[in-house]
């Protein structure tokens, strides 16, 4: 693959775009512990660091109403609880044991403490609220291909839920609170468990988000790759039937082949580098000089280059196009031999008339053309002079009114023959008058 290819693929490559972003600190905190997994699995991680994270700050509301309102009487609340911010925190630290070491350690502490607020403190308190969300996001934190142990998880907060609503009806006799703090407990429970509800279906949403984002830049990508590969005619044809063989016939085509004169010299004393980003140099303007004239460039066999004129959708004048851009070749050659500070020069051969083209087998697909057309212009090419533009006698009755010619005489082609041919040197000074 030429590096104009190579060039191509990072301007156009897979670059997703999400509007999920998190702010920096929580996704530092996200990140923590996540080193080492594959995308997908850091991805779970850092949901289930950014809910232990939210449990860990929330239980602080809850101690400090605790000590404000009666930090002796609550005082077993506060040994018992106030651990519960170091322990959600440490959530990070076990992923380093497995994958879900991190959400088996989360799911063991949430229940154990949930059970044990729920018994201190009563259903008054709201505070089996907190089954819900964790039951929601068991899903996340395990995985989708672990559905049995989420839905494990899900039935004991269940269960654990329905106990406080039939047996922890009021708190433990040791805990002496009025009714006004359990109120206080239930308006600062439920809001809480609201915030982890949105924020597992936070994170729910933007997996399918990113997934769906990622696969429609996937598929994007592959189109533009596609379509840099095959003329876009002829990929639209392989997606949409499903083609396995692609091969038309064109009635008339006309065919260039272009080869750097004494290349082979040049790349056995150049540097690898040096020869991809000379050949990447030329070949990128051949392909805008080729699209510029509506050209389909067809392939490049080490310093040859194939383009033609006329399909894979006829253009009527399509020998016309090849002929200007033969003419902008030339001129490129200069430029560049101008700018690197020695001579660039090209052979080139042209020939009009019927060919084969399309796209055969399963792997590494080619748009090709066959047929004795092509041939031809590639003897032109291979048995012409340095610099010049060598056509068979049968294009140059189609081009002389438009273009000046020089005879070269006859040469012996291979296959062929005694064959009459020509050197295309401009086009006619009429023709530029009437342009």
């Amino acid at each position: 693959m030429a590096q104009h290819e190579f060039d191509f693929i990072a301007r156009n490559g897979r670059k997703l775009r999400s509007f999920w972003r998190l702010p920096n600190a929580v996704w530092w905190v996200a990140r923590i512990g996540t080193a080492g997994y594959p995308p997908r699995i850091r991805r779970r991680l850092a949901v289930t660091n950014i809910i232990a994270a939210m449990v860990s700050l929330m239980t602080i509301p809850y101690v400090l109403l605790y000590v404000a309102y009666d930090w002796y009487g609550l005082l077993p609340a506060i040994i018992a609880f106030s651990p519960q911010v170091i322990f959600y925190a440490l959530t990070p630290y076990f992923h380093r044991y497995g994958p879900i070491s991190g959400a088996l350690y989360l799911c063991t502490i949430w229940l154990i403490f949930g059970i044990g607020y729920c018994m201190f403190f009563g259903r008054d308190s709201g505070l089996h609220f907190y089954f819900l969300p964790g039951a929601a996001a068991s899903m996340l934190v395990f995985g989708a291909e672990r559905l049995l142990l989420s839905a494990f998880v899900t039935i004991v907060g269940l269960a654990a839920f329905l106990a406080t609503e039939i047996l922890f009806v009021a708190p433990l006799d040791f805990i002496r609170v009025e009714p006004i703090f359990l109120n206080t407990l239930y308006y600062l429970t439920v809001p809480f468990a609201f915030l982890l509800i949105f924020t597992t279906s936070f994170f729910a949403f933007k997996e399918a988000a990113q997934a769906e984002m990622a696969l429609e830049s996937e598929h994007e990508f592959s189109e533009r790759l596609l379509q840099n590969i095959l003329p876009q005619a002829v990929a639209s044809r392989l997606r949409d039937h499903r083609t396995q063989v692609v091969a038309d016939q064109i009635p008339s085509a006309t065919i260039l082949f272009a080869d750097i004169v004494d290349f082979t010299p040049r790349a056995a004393r150049w540097q690898p580098q040096q020869v991809i980003a000379f050949l990447g140099r030329v070949f990128s303007q051949f392909d805008a000089i080729a699209n510029a004239h509506g050209l389909e460039k067809i392939k490049t066999i080490g310093d040859a280059y194939m383009v033609a004129g006329g399909l894979p959708e006829p253009k009527p004048d399509h020998e016309t196009a090849v002929a200007l851009m033969a003419l902008d070749i030339i001129a490129c050659c200069r430029k560049i031999s101008e700018q690197v500070g020695e001579v660039v020069e090209v052979r080139i051969g042209l020939d009009a008339g019927p060919v084969v083209a399309g796209v055969i087998g399963t792997n590494k697909l080619l748009y090709d053309v066959w047929g004795d057309t092509v041939n031809t212009a590639a003897h032109m090419e291979s048995h012409g002079v340095a610099g010049r533009i060598q056509v068979a006698d049968c294009l140059k009755q189609r081009l002389e009114s438009r273009f000046d010619f020089e005879l070269r005489g006859e040469i012996d082609v291979k296959g062929k023959g005694l064959m009459r041919v020509w050197f295309l040197t401009g086009v006619k000074s009429e023709s530029l008058t009437a342009t």
